[in-house]
């Protein structure tokens, strides 16, 4: 996981702490030199189920929509800070070759929708589109199934497949098409992380301005285990505590 300036195509690996901070303090990982970058601007924290964006100064714009506090960013996300770009980029999710014959690929088939094979909008409007052969995009790129594969064709560079621009590419699940104005994410089945990328999951929420409300401790963590035994074991403790009350009672009691 690194961040790139695209002013400069300077890049910026995460520390050993996971957290990548933005500004022009003498402590920040990235020192940027520049009229409305200052103080510790921003950083972005690479936790176990993705980076999340905190804002500290004024405000940030994510893929051209402005964020004020906090929010869950993907691999190949565009923040912005005046003229400076940013953009999130993740190894994990460099674009696979394809190969796939796209000289008799049927870019005219109309799509044919399902709940399988999934490519998921961003866009408020639309909760996605699933496909079982195909889809077409109005801005002429296309996905195109075969078997139990899904393949990106974009001869006309229009878009960013995980922040990188590419003609084509076979896709995995969890990848992300987008370029200035929408965003869309793949979701394929049979894989370990297809619930990972389902509509409910934290990581498909876009904005999340609650999200610091949520406690992220150690403590919490070990907590968990322990109201789950109790829970689980309540019906027989209550059992032992009648039992002993119950034995407390003969015995204060002889006559009874």
């Amino acid at each position: 996981m690194y961040l790139v300036l695209e002013n400069t195509k300077q890049s910026f690996q995460f520390p050993t702490t996971r957290i990548l901070v933005v500004g022009n303090d003498a402590d920040c990982d990235v020192q940027i030199n520049h009229p409305k970058i200052w103080g510790r601007h921003f950083s972005i924290e690479h936790k176990s189920y993705g980076c999340v964006l905190n804002i500290y100064n004024e405000e940030v714009l994510l893929n051209g929509l402005k964020i004020e506090e906090k929010c869950i960013l993907d691999t190949g996300d565009l923040l912005t800070v005046d003229d400076l770009s940013f953009r999130l980029l993740d190894d994990q999710y460099i674009p696979k070759d394809s190969q796939m014959n796209y000289t008799n690929a049927p870019l005219n088939k109309p799509a044919n929708a399902t709940s399988v094979y999934g490519v998921r909008s961003y866009a408020n409007h639309s909760m996605g589109k699933f496909i079982i052969d195909n889809y077409h995009h109005q801005d002429g790129w296309h996905i195109i199934r075969k078997e139990s594969e899904l393949h990106l064709i974009d001869n006309k560079n229009k878009t960013l497949l995980n922040g990188m621009k590419i003609a084509q590419a076979q896709l995995s699940n969890g990848d992300i098409i987008s370029n200035d104005s929408y965003k869309y994410k793949i979701e394929l089945p049979g894989t370990s992380g297809f619930s990972k990328f389902s509509p409910s999951h934290p990581r498909n929420v876009q904005l999340s301005e609650s999200f610091n409300t949520k406690k992220d401790t150690n403590q919490d963590a070990a907590a968990k285990p322990k109201q789950a035994f109790v829970k689980n074991n309540l019906w027989w403790m209550t059992l032992l505590v009648g039992l002993a009350v119950l034995l407390l009672v003969i015995v204060n009691n002889p006559t009874i």
